[in-house]
């Protein structure tokens, strides 16, 4: 299967500017058997409720676009975008073939602030098997690997909206190459990391403060890992290609968490800011949705 990840510039607006966008990309891509975008790549990734306005009616305009593109170009296509079901907001992801859509996958520990958190599945049924879908945050976190772990896979995507230091590129690097060979060598499948472009917009609470003074912003760095692939050279500088074999395989390693995360990271950083943090974004969010009712 030949596989492009699109590392697709986050500072674009407006829901029909960034279709174009898109699809300008894809036009150029040599013979795709699938294109990955990023998280919430058809409004662009903002963590603020400022994003709301982008929202898709029960995914209605996202599906037949993403739909109609897969036809046209004769390939798959993972997309994330932003649901609006009822009252309530989701970071969606997904996946629109020939025949239509396969099916889509709900962020579960998705920013408290701006969507709607619960333990949501984390797998699309494709004609070509079983895809891990975990968006951004999710793909650390060890409930995706639980909802993941004793199913056959083809495929894992994890589709990022994803801001670090971009003083620290080697960090960032390391930390993305652990958490995606983690999962290639457990279940000797493919894993796709794709991620956006641009500067960091306005994120409540104390961690978004910490990033703006700190200057985060959206690196790419998107890369497609897997133990035998050929990479695939464009013209397109937004695309990360491969030829990848896609073979449904069973987990045959267990992999290691800390706490509920694939990675040590930092425990104070977690309990005193994140929690928090995450505590008071959900107060805000069922605020503000009380207001809309």
């Amino acid at each position: 299967m030949r596989i492009f990840a699109l590392q697709l510039d986050n500072e674009l607006k407006g829901i029909d500017q960034r279709k174009a966008y898109i699809e300008s990309l894809i036009a150029k891509l040599p013979s795709p058997d699938l294109v990955v975008l990023p998280e919430l790549a058809l409004c662009s990734y903002m963590a603020s409720m400022e994003i709301w306005k982008y929202a898709d009616d029960r995914g209605k305009d996202t599906s037949a676009w993403a739909a109609e593109l897969a036809r046209k170009y004769d390939t798959f296509i993972g997309v994330g975008y932003l649901d609006k079901t009822n009252s309530d907001y989701y970071n969606r992801y997904m996946i629109a073939g020939r025949d239509g859509i396969c099916g889509h996958v709900t962020k579960s520990e998705g920013e408290s602030a701006v969507f709607r958190r619960g333990d949501f599945g984390s797998i699309i049924s494709t004609p070509f098997g079983n895809v891990g879908v975990g968006i951004c945050f999710d793909s650390r976190r060890k409930h995706f690997y639980d909802n993941v772990k004793d199913k056959e896979l083809s495929l894992i995507l994890f589709p990022h909206g994803c801001p670090a230091d971009p003083k620290k590129p080697d960090k960032e690097r390391a930390e993305n190459d652990k958490r995606c060979m983690l999962y290639v060598d457990s279940f000797d499948v493919p894993v796709v990391y794709a991620n956006c472009t641009g500067k960091l917009e306005f994120m409540p609470g104390k961690m978004g403060e910490m990033m703006a003074k700190s200057g985060f912003r959206m690196n790419g760095m998107s890369k497609i890992y897997a133990h035998d692939m050929k990479p695939v050279q464009t013209d397109v500088s937004e695309a990360v290609g491969a030829d990848v074999d896609i073979t449904p395989k069973k987990r045959s390693k267990d992999i290691k968490f800390y706490g509920e995360d694939i990675l040590p990271g930092n425990f104070l950083f977690r309990q005193f800011i994140l929690r928090p943090d995450t505590e008071a974004g959900i107060r805000m969010y069922e605020a503000a949705k009380a207001q809309r009712m």
